[in-house]
């Protein structure tokens, strides 16, 4: 006979015990997640707490090394001041008109004489045509025909052919008025448009008591001041092409037209030593003259300790009291001058 009663008790008892498992697993696979889900945070927590200072010290160190392999010194940017340590120099004993020198580092005027008066600059003014001349890099072997048949010259004649070269020479060595008018007319500007250059880069240097109305300086409203022209000479002795020109003693040209060689000097007497000087470093100069400028000269010198003064000389009675005055200037302040 069968017994259906411990039959039932069975499978109860099974059905109890498979509940049990059942939640012995849940509890396992419960308690195991929650323990895997603390340990990562923990190890995540700690990670992102440690990690800044981890950076911190890869950093510190990375920098140490880099500042002992590029250690940079910077020394201090003080200019050393010229002083005067001798006696003064009296400006009555100078013809010229107008007179200033100027430190190059420091800017500190170290002699004046109506250094803000406003005097004609007669060929100076060639030295800013040369500036922007330069700005629109021309072809120097390239050749044109000089131009300019009103204008008074002794170099060249209108009609000639010559190169670019050939005129740019001309007109800083010789001084040639046809040969930096007709360059200015060959670098592609029509007069108006590099006469108002001339006057726009003047502003752009500063020189704000200048004008320029014609590129030669043969037009006596050509306008200038002592201080402003030592800023012009200053900066145009920067150009290595300018400085190299200004410092050829002379130049010859030859006329295809007229199969003739012409040689000229440079109008610098400094330069050709007609003017006795002890400089240690002449490095330039420029003149300049008609009726209502009088003697003009412009120039750049150093001694031997390397201290470099631009000196301006504006309507001095002769040729000759141009460059010697510049000359004595310029030895006065080396030899009572201390930079310190």
């Amino acid at each position: 006979m069968l017994n259906f009663l411990a039959s039932e008790q069975k499978n109860d008892f099974c059905s109890k015990l498979d509940r049990f498992r059942s939640i012995l697993a849940a509890s396992l696979v419960f308690f195991g997640l929650l323990f895997f889900a603390i340990y990562k945070n923990q190890k995540v927590y700690n990670e992102i707490v440690s990690f800044p200072e981890t950076v911190k010290t890869v950093s510190n160190i990375i920098n140490q090394k880099l500042a002992r392999k590029h250690t940079v010194v910077v020394a201090p940017q003080n200019p050393k001041f010229p002083v005067l340590s001798g006696s003064a120099l009296d400006v009555d004993k100078f013809s010229a008109k107008s007179i200033i020198a100027k430190d190059q580092k420091t800017g500190v005027v170290l002699f004046k004489k109506n250094e803000y008066e406003k005097r004609p600059t007669a060929s100076i003014t060639k030295l800013m045509s040369a500036l922007v001349i330069l700005e629109k890099n021309p072809s120097w072997a390239s050749s044109t025909r000089v131009t300019a048949e009103d204008l008074i010259d002794t170099h060249m004649y209108a009609g000639d052919t010559y190169t670019l070269e050939d005129l740019w020479n001309s007109a800083l060595v010789g001084s040639s008025n046809k040969a930096i008018v007709t360059l200015s007319e060959a670098v592609g500007w029509s007069k108006e448009e590099f006469i108002a250059r001339m006057n726009q880069k003047a502003k752009e240097l500063g020189m704000s008591d200048s004008v320029f109305v014609d590129p030669s300086g043969l037009d006596p409203n050509n306008v200038s001041t002592a201080s402003d022209l030592a800023i012009l000479i200053n900066e145009a002795l920067k150009s290595e092409k300018i400085k190299k020109t200004v410092l050829m003693k002379e130049y010859t040209i030859y006329s295809k037209e007229r199969k003739q060689k012409h040689h000229m000097w440079s109008t610098d007497w400094l330069l050709l030593g007609w003017i006795t000087n002890d400089f240690a470093d002449f490095r330039g100069g420029k003149t300049g003259f008609i009726t209502l400028s009088g003697y003009n000269f412009v120039m750049q010198t150093a001694d031997a300790g390397g201290h470099v003064i631009n000196v301006v000389v504006l309507g001095a009675d002769t040729n000759e009291a141009r460059f010697s005055e510049a000359r004595d200037v310029a030895e006065w302040v080396w030899g009572n001058y201390k930079w310190e």
